[in-house]
């Protein structure tokens, strides 16, 4: 297989997509063209040891220079950013430095939304937050229509199978599966995820220029009641649902907020609810399988190979 003429460049290459997809396109021979991108300083010496071959950077998509020195003779770039980053400066910056890598043939931007949403459909109580997975890939997206430039957009039209390990700590010591508002939902391995574009770029053709997946596993389609009593059959222990907003508050308001900053517990609220009455909008694909040339990885597998984290 040819390497490709220009850097392949990564955001995120340590984290849960973006680090899968950094393997497998080594695993695949590309290393020496990898250009793997990490927001934390302290991430950078972990990356050097995991993928000698590749260049590894320190990156900040609010930082403009900085962007154009990561942008600099990349051929293809997988983007994507953390919740509630101002996606206005941190599009803008990416734009203004990909319009000058004269090698680029594609922006792969991952993207969170539910399908067919739209700015103006965004509720009043959740767009008032002026940030997050609500409206920041929106924003994100208005701004990268009208740069002209090579876009494939992937939206995680899912929960990330991993999320179960975040919402872990009531379900191993209050044998509590919390999640306020029932809800239909779909779901996707980020690991499936992180390949899936892996195998767009080892295409090397531009195929997926233009185009805008919806991606799940194509297999679950389940409300949290479900998952709950997925739960218990693989751990053979009970494990409730319990959808009560206040019992969520009180075990995860503060640790959101550590994470997301002040108001974050009302912000998550706000979008739960706002996803309930989007549930419908959610539906099965077999899109990633077809990316993947297999069958995703189920919810279900995922929790037999880890449990460990739920018990």
């Amino acid at each position: 297989m040819n390497l490709p003429k220009g850097k392949i460049l990564v955001f995120g290459a340590r984290a849960h997509i973006g680090g899968p997809l950094a393997a497998y396109l080594t695993y695949k021979g590309w290393g020496e063209a990898l250009r793997l991108a990490t927001s934390a300083e302290a991430n950078l010496s972990e990356l050097q040891r995991t993928y000698p071959r590749s260049e590894s950077v320190v990156v900040d998509y609010l930082d403009a220079a900085a962007m154009e020195r990561a942008m600099d003779n990349v051929e293809r770039a997988f983007i994507i950013t953390p919740d509630f980053l101002d996606e206005k400066i941190a599009m803008s910056n990416l734009v203004q430095a990909a319009k000058r890598s004269n090698n680029l043939r594609q922006i792969v931007r991952v993207l969170g939304d539910p399908p067919a949403m739209t700015l103006a459909k965004v509720p009043p109580t959740v767009r008032a937050f002026g940030g997050g997975t609500a409206i920041q890939h929106l924003q994100a997206k208005e701004i990268l229509d009208a740069s002209g430039l090579p876009l494939t957009y992937v939206n995680i039209a899912a929960y990330l199978m991993d999320d179960l390990i975040r919402w872990s700590e009531p379900i191993r010591t209050q044998g509590k599966l919390l999640m306020p508002f029932e809800r239909r939902t779909t779901w996707i391995d980020p690991t499936d995820l992180g390949e899936a574009v892996a195998h767009m770029f080892l295409e090397q053709d531009d195929g997926h220029l233009g185009q805008h997946y919806h991606l799940n596993n194509g297999s679950d389609h389940v409300t949290f009641a479900e998952i709950a009593e997925m739960i218990s059959d693989v751990l053979q222990k009970k494990i409730v649902y319990e959808p009560s907003p206040d019992v969520w508050r009180q075990v995860f308001s503060d640790r959101y907020q550590t994470l997301f900053g002040d108001g974050a517990d009302d912000y998550y609220l706000e979008y739960y609810a706002f996803e309930q009455r989007c549930q419908f909008a959610f539906h099965r694909s077999d899109l990633l399988a077809r990316l993947l040339g297999r069958t995703p990885k189920t919810l279900r597998a995922w929790i037999e190979q880890n449990q460990h984290y739920l018990q």
